[in-house]
């Protein structure tokens, strides 16, 4: 599960860019937003997320400012730049300050998926080990973007790894072997993964029995989708639910005041 914070002072585009971001990816958490450039400080301190949407004019300090600090704590993380000035200075800045995207606004909602998505694949390879310069040669970062994308939307369905390679039009052996080499794990551990990050989101924020979940994320047998959830939680579902019940939370994020 990935944890992403908005860093906008407006209360209408934060709440656009969360419902952007809420109706498309089960596997990120929104943080509680900030509101100006000193919170999103206190905020990437707190909680460390791995991608931060961030509007340059801000109250306290800038987007740039808060960039330039929050990068001196997290390294990696990945900062998409939101602005409604296209000022090559700003893009320029942005880009020495570690920025892996800049958006104008008004932000179209398939620009901002694609900096998303984009700024997962770049996650997902440091979190591998994998550095840039070990890229296949012949298929590069759009064709990943869009493998990713696939799995996410067809993850609960049937999904196998010879449907994906005919996709990206891949011969499924060397498909498979490029996607470990890129992700660090074999295609079928990914979209188990991925099945589990989901299972987690509707035991946490809904009262749907475990059967229907499992049904629901395409498993067809619920024994089989309680071993695949001890293996990679090492606690059945049942357990999970007891342990954010007892918690007190509701959901995987911290909601926004806003909401």
């Amino acid at each position: 599960m990935y944890k992403l914070l908005i860093v906008e002072d407006v209360p209408l585009e934060r709440r656009a860019l969360r419902k952007i971001v809420q109706g498309r990816y089960f596997n990120i958490n929104i943080l509680e937003d900030a509101k100006n450039g000193i919170e999103a400080i206190e905020q990437a301190k707190l909680y460390r997320p791995d991608i931060i949407l961030m509007d340059i004019r801000i109250p306290e300090i800038s987007g740039l400012e808060a960039q330039k600090r929050i990068v001196k704590i997290l390294p990696n993380v990945k900062t998409i730049i939101l602005t409604a000035y296209n000022e090559f200075d700003y893009a320029q800045e942005a880009i020495k300050c570690g920025v892996v995207d800049y958006l104008l606004k008004p932000v179209r909602p398939e620009e901002l998926v694609k900096a998303i998505d984009s700024a997962i694949v770049s996650l997902t390879k440091d979190l591998s080990g994998v550095s840039k310069g070990q890229s296949c040669a012949s298929v590069d970062s759009d064709i990943l973007r869009s493998v990713l994308n696939y799995i996410e939307h067809y993850c609960c369905a049937e999904i196998n790894l010879n449907a994906v390679a005919e996709f990206v039009h891949l011969n499924p052996q060397y498909f498979s072997r490029y996607f470990k080499k890129e992700m660090g794990m074999t295609f079928t551990n990914y979209v188990m993964k991925l099945r589990v990050e989901k299972a987690k989101r509707l035991l946490a924020d809904t009262n749907y029995p475990i059967y229907r979940i499992a049904a629901d994320l395409g498993f067809s047998d619920p024994s089989y989708f309680n071993k695949v959830f001890v293996k990679y939680e090492k606690q059945p579902p049942y357990k999970y639910k007891q342990m954010i019940s007892l918690q007190g939370v509701r959901g995987t994020g911290l909601r926004s005041k806003d909401e």
